[in-house]
């Protein structure tokens, strides 16, 4: 039993199913055929007794109580006694009972030889009724005068009875022990099919107990050890591995498809951390690529890391020059048992433009794992290469961007033939792209710093012009000031109204370039040294008043109303008086400059929150809208002022600007062209400015 069972357990759980049904449907139908048959037995003994054998028993029965009723009714006639019945009266009910007794005996639940015997005692007690009624009847007449003799009648009668009694007794006997045969039978039949079921009753339980041990041991308690399988690789040990021995057919195939998906979950895990390597790789390449200072530095940590990642052992980096073809530089990096290998020969080095092109137009890279196969031996760059570098195993990648091919990247084995997985290629591909951004922005940086050299050289040249330029004019210009004023004076001789207007149209000019100059100057020392201010606090009436006497003068003599209003003592700004004065004055002198005669200048000032907001108003010819944000430009002016002929050198505005925005503040310009212009200039108020900021104009 022990040893048919473990192979038991080791068929499929269909197979037991199915065996335990067969046993089932053995077990079952057998039992069910022994009790039917038993029940059969069972029920014909039982109809034998309730059909023919009571009934006849108790007709016989009847028979023999009624006969005894009789007899005792003739003995008391006989004997000269009054009886207490009618001797005779009976005879019907006998008869009646006798048929009912035939009826019983001749059953078919009986058997036919039964019935025969039982037919001919039914048919003697018959006779033997008929016999003793008749001699019954004779000696009750013998009793009356004129009757028969009573002597013979008397004996005739007992003896009829007597043999009633003799055949009434051997048919009861016979109807009780054929009885008591099938109520034997009866009670035997019962407790076969008792047995029977409780047979089989105890042989299904056992079949499926053992089923239940058989399942168990099938497979319960290999999927207990699967399932605890399972809980192992949850928790810490993902490789724990199942029984593939153990259980049903159908729990090893189960146990053995466990196992081949633990294993490729390793693997893929082992792919995982792989891909997950190559990742941090690049990630690595970049962030050194970013912190490199030149294209060799980058270039050779790509090389480097790329080289030691891939385990390879040879990484080479061509570049190429501007033209696409010609190489630039070489980089390579090995493993210490590998010397350096020597530039390539020239039949190959002329080709690595041309195989750039090769890569990135058609196949993106070259994967070759085995250089000494047939198929890529053939080829006579292949056969070259290998014998000039000794590579076994080659991944080639191009280094380019957009259209440009910028150089190509080799990775080598040279011991023996490598098949380059998909994640070990996505990363070279992914570093060559970092080689190539490196190559371009570093490129690009060394042309920015080249340009902001030479630009900034170009500022210092420029700066440096314009301050001797400026000091050169302004030279020459006080000259010719002096020389105009002693024309003036009469010094040279005699003077013409002709040569007096000739004479003043100089002198205008020579202002004009003057003033040109000294804004020259102001803008060329602002851009050098900044505004060196000396910070005080200022009340904005008296600057407003300064720039009312410094611009009445030129106001009236341009027919230009200039109004101050009032503005109130305590309103106080933190700023160097003279450059603000400079810049207010700048204002106040475009204001009248480009405003008509009969206009009108408003200067106005207030505080709105933290800040001084100081305006010029003026009822002037405005501002083009498309030329507002221009006209802090050096040089520009308005289209305009350009075609009025309104003379200007276009940099007061650049000039109050830098001076606003060094104390801290901000120039506002609104203006409507043909109605006229507001120049706001906003100030914090009483506000401590940085010292070592500002200069004096």
């Amino acid at each position: 039993m022990t040893t048919g069972l473990p192979a038991l357990s080791r068929r499929s759980v269909g197979s037991q199913i199915r065996l335990l049904i067969g046993i089932l449907l053995v077990l079952v139908p057998a039992a069910a055929i022994v009790s039917v048959a038993t029940i059969h037995a069972q029920g014909s003994a039982v109809r034998a007794l309730t059909l023919a054998l009571g009934p006849a028993r108790e007709a016989n029965g009847g028979i023999l109580l009624d006969m005894t009723r009789s007899e005792a009714a003739w003995s008391q006639a006989a004997a000269g006694a009054r009886p207490d019945a009618d001797p005779l009266a009976l005879q019907r009910s006998v008869e009646a009972q006798l048929d009912a007794l035939y009826r019983g005996v001749d059953s078919p639940e009986l058997a036919s030889s039964d019935r025969a015997r039982y037919r001919g005692l039914v048919a003697q007690q018959r006779a033997t009724v008929d016999g003793w009624f008749a001699a019954a009847r004779r000696s009750l007449q013998g009793l009356s005068p004129g009757g028969p003799a009573a002597g013979s009648a008397r004996a005739d009668a007992a003896n009829a009875y007597a043999s009633f009694r003799t055949v009434n007794s051997a048919l009861g006997s016979a109807i009780q022990a054929q009885r008591d045969v099938a109520r034997v039978e009866s009670r035997e039949a019962t407790a076969v099919t008792s047995g029977v079921i409780v047979a089989v009753d105890i042989a299904v339980v056992l079949v499926l107990v053992a089923a239940g041990f058989g399942m168990h041991r099938a497979v319960g308690r290999p999927l207990a050890r699967l399932r605890e399988v399972v809980r192992l690789q949850v928790e810490e040990d993902v490789i724990a591995m199942a029984n593939q021995e153990e259980g049903a057919l159908e729990v090893r195939m189960l146990a053995r498809d466990f196992n081949d998906l633990t294993r490729a979950n390793a693997r893929l895990v082992d792919q995982q951390a792989a891909v997950l390597e190559m990742q941090e790789l690049v990630l690595d390449v970049g962030r050194g690529v970013r912190s490199a200072g030149d294209v060799p530095e980058a270039l050779r940590l790509v090389t480097t890391r790329l080289g030691a990642g891939l385990g390879a052992d040879r990484v080479l980096l061509y570049t190429l020059a501007d033209d696409g073809e010609t190489i630039e530089d070489r980089l390579q990096w090995h493993t210490v048992d590998l010397p350096d290998l020597p530039p390539l020969p020239r039949s190959l080095s002329q080709q690595v433009g041309v195989v750039n092109d090769e890569l990135r137009r058609d196949v993106g890279f070259f994967h070759m794992p085995d250089l000494l196969a047939r198929d890529i031996y053939d080829d006579e760059r292949v056969r070259a290469f290998h014998r000039a570098t000794g590579t076994r195993s080659l991944l080639m990648l191009p280094v380019g961007t957009g259209g440009r091919g910028l150089g190509i990247l080799s990775v080598m084995m040279v011991g023996a033939p490598r098949r380059w997985h998909r994640h070990e290629i996505q990363a070279a591909l992914q570093c060559a792209a970092i080689a190539a951004q490196a190559i371009v922005a570093l490129r690009l940086s060394r042309m920015q710093d080249e340009q902001v050299r030479r630009l900034t050289e170009l500022d210092r040249q420029k700066t440096d012009f314009m301050a001797t330029v400026s000091h050169e004019l302004r030279t020459p210009l006080t000259s010719i000031s002096g020389y105009l004023e002693l024309l003036v004076d009469g010094d040279f001789g005699e003077v013409t109204d002709g040569q007096h207007v000739a004479l003043d149209i100089i002198g205008r000019n020579a202002t004009r370039l003057r003033g040109l100059i000294e804004d020259l100057l102001v803008l060329n020392k602002i851009e050098i040294s900044g505004l060196q201010a000396v910070s005080e606090e200022v009340a904005v009436c008296d600057l407003l008043h300064a720039v009312t006497e410094t611009m009445g003068p030129v106001a009236a003599n341009s027919g230009v109303d200039l109004v101050c209003t009032d503005v109130p003592d305590d309103l106080l700004v933190r700023v160097d008086r003279g450059q603000l004065e400079r810049a207010l004055i700048n204002l106040g002198s475009n204001a009248v400059k480009f405003t008509p005669e009969g206009g009108r200048v408003v200067l106005s000032a207030e505080r709105s929150g933290d800040s001084t907001i100081i305006s010029v108003h003026d009822t002037g010819i405005g501002i083009p809208a498309v030329d507002v944000s221009r006209l802090s430009e050096r040089f520009f002016r308005a289209g305009n002022a350009t075609a009025a002929a309104i003379p200007g050198t276009g940099l007061g505005l650049a000039i109050v600007r830098a001076i606003v925005e060094g104390h801290g503040g901000e120039l506002v310009i609104a203006s409507v062209e043909g109605e006229g212009t507001t120049m706001q200039v906003v100030l914090p108020v009483a506000r401590r400015a940085p010292v070592g900021v500002l200069a004096d104009a």
